[in-house]
């Protein structure tokens, strides 16, 4: 039954990390480069010579910087006004702020967890400590870390597979899955936030986001295997010279 326990505290303390890793892996793709925007709004042409998108890059940057700064809860409104085709003009209409309501409400509810999972794994980390010695915990992590890549690889494949085939498919999916309204579905002829981030902007931050988790993934195996290879803290190697 003991065994069963610490497996058990080794799985969700893995489990714990791993989420402290995706939305890490989400908040460093989406706020640690500006140039990563600018790059893709030139990819995806997004300024256009007349209309909604007749803005500059400048101008875009500025707006982009203030919504993300929404999103995180920094920033109380999306009242953001741009010059837009010659003219001073609020940028989102209310159907664009309805939506971001919405998905301030996940990412802020997303960093919330985070903070959860780290106090949760501080805990579990704690009462395994109490269970086993330093050594006998930092080789059942280790396990349980490994147990948790072949899962986690598994449903990446699986999603990967999904999205190269319909990757409008999973988008829908997944807005379905995390809003509880419509209001996501915007209409290009008239949302410059649609306009500003189209479908092949989010394939590539998801593919962004996947390769930093990964990324993160492998330092804190990298981190494991160390602490595994290093000298066991409860081992004193005996310098004395033999009389």
């Amino acid at each position: 039954m003991i065994k069963i326990i610490e497996r058990f505290l080794a799985w969700a303390l893995m489990v714990c990390l791993f989420l402290i890793l995706i939305i890490s892996a989400v908040e460093i793709a989406a706020y640690s480069d500006w140039g990563y925007y600018e790059d893709e709004f030139e990819k995806h042409h997004v300024i256009t010579d007349s209309g909604l998108m007749n803005i500059e890059m400048d101008e875009l940057m500025e707006v982009t910087k203030q919504m993300m700064s929404y999103l995180r809860g920094d920033r109380e409104d999306l009242v953001i006004y741009a010059e837009i085709d010659g003219e001073v003009t609020e940028y989102f209409d209310e159907r664009d702020k309805s939506h971001m309501v919405d998905v301030r409400n996940v990412f802020v509810t997303a960093l919330d967890v985070r903070a959860g999972a780290f106090v949760m794994a501080i805990i579990i980390f704690a009462n395994l400590c109490l269970l086993l010695n330093f050594d006998a915990v930092k080789k059942l992590l280790f396990k349980a870390y490994l147990w948790n890549i072949g899962y986690l690889s598994l449903f990446i494949a699986a999603i990967a597979v999904w999205a190269v085939v319909d990757f409008t498919g999973v988008f829908y999916k997944f807005h379905a899955l995390f809003f509880s309204n419509y209001e996501w579905i915007l209409d290009p002829e008239v949302s410059r936030l649609i306009n500003m981030v189209p479908e092949g902007f989010f394939v590539d931050i998801a593919i962004r986001i996947v390769v930093i988790f990964i990324m993160l993934i492998l330092i804190m195996g990298g981190v494991l295997l160390f602490l595994i290879k290093a000298i066991p803290r409860n081992r004193v190697k005996n310098t004395s010279v033999p009389q």
